[in-house]
């Protein structure tokens, strides 16, 4: 089963789970790893509940279809994108007490093959569990006897250093709030049409046609990977003054020749 999660920059997950939590940093890697070639980097895991917990390290790869910024979470091996099959975890179990960090190297060996030189993506999904006493085991009939508790999920990306090719487009800059909303809103509309993953800045700046007074939406951070693409959504001040405002939606992807732009017009009553 597919499952959904937002994969919006962050640098520090923090689970809980029936008063207990777990510490994980950082929530994103990204390695530039030529064809052929391996490297290390190394997670931290922190056991801030006030019991001893188990943990498991697996892989897979994941997708982000439609415009909302969600991956979906698929089983290792089985993406168009992935790279699952390429990560390990050195240790890939370990035990923590409480108030203890462990470290984890989570290694990607890129194989000397063709498809290898593109981005690929991929996650670590980490699972505390807990042993069940012997009688739930001989009850339930679980060989193991392995009780899952709680996960975090640790977003994966590979960028080979040849792929270098930034660009993206504005598809849509409109206004979509209803008549009847208290709060105006638009939505700016981006795709990437490079090869490289896009680490985006959008913001809007918003001109009075008549007084001549600028203001700036502030600006809002986001990914889009290669193919993919993404709707930000802004709320338009409720101090606006009546009159017709000129609006320019701009999206900064990183690159050091150009940014997007897209205008429209909007008219307060």
């Amino acid at each position: 089963m597919k499952k959904a999660f937002s994969i919006a920059g962050i640098v520090l997950a923090v689970m809980y789970a029936e008063g207990q939590s777990v510490a994980v940093s950082p929530s994103r890697l990204y390695y530039k790893v030529d064809v052929g070639d391996y490297q290390n980097q190394v997670i931290r895991v922190t056991n801030n509940s006030g019991a001893t917990e188990s943990f498991t390290l697996t892989f897979g790869d994941f997708e982000a279809p439609g415009s909302e910024g969600k991956s979906e979470l698929m089983a290792a091996g089985t993406g168009k994108h992935g790279c699952s099959q390429w990560l390990s975890a050195d240790p890939s179990y370990f035990t923590l007490e409480p108030n203890k960090t462990q470290e984890v190297r989570i290694l990607l060996q890129v194989p000397n093959s063709p498809e290898a030189n593109a981005v690929k993506w991929g996650y670590c999904n980490g699972q505390t569990c807990k042993e069940k006493d012997e009688a739930l085991k001989e009850q339930e009939g679980h060989g193991m006897g392995i009780l899952q508790t709680f996960q975090f999920v640790i977003h994966i990306f590979q960028t080979p250093p040849s792929i270098t090719y930034k660009n993206a487009e504005i598809t849509n800059f409109q206004e979509i709030s209803l008549p009847e909303d208290q709060t105006r809103q638009l939505m700016l509309s981006v795709k990437n049409i490079g090869d490289a993953i896009l680490d985006c800045a959008a913001y809007v700046d918003m001109t009075s046609l008549t007084t001549g007074e600028e203001q700036r939406i502030k600006p809002f951070a986001f990914t889009v990977l290669p193919g993919g693409a993404r709707d930000v959504k802004f709320l338009l001040p409720n101090t606006l003054k009546p009159g017709k405002y000129s609006l320019l939606g701009v999206v900064d992807y990183g690159s050091e020749a150009e940014i997007q732009a897209a205008e429209m017009e909007l008219v307060v009553k």
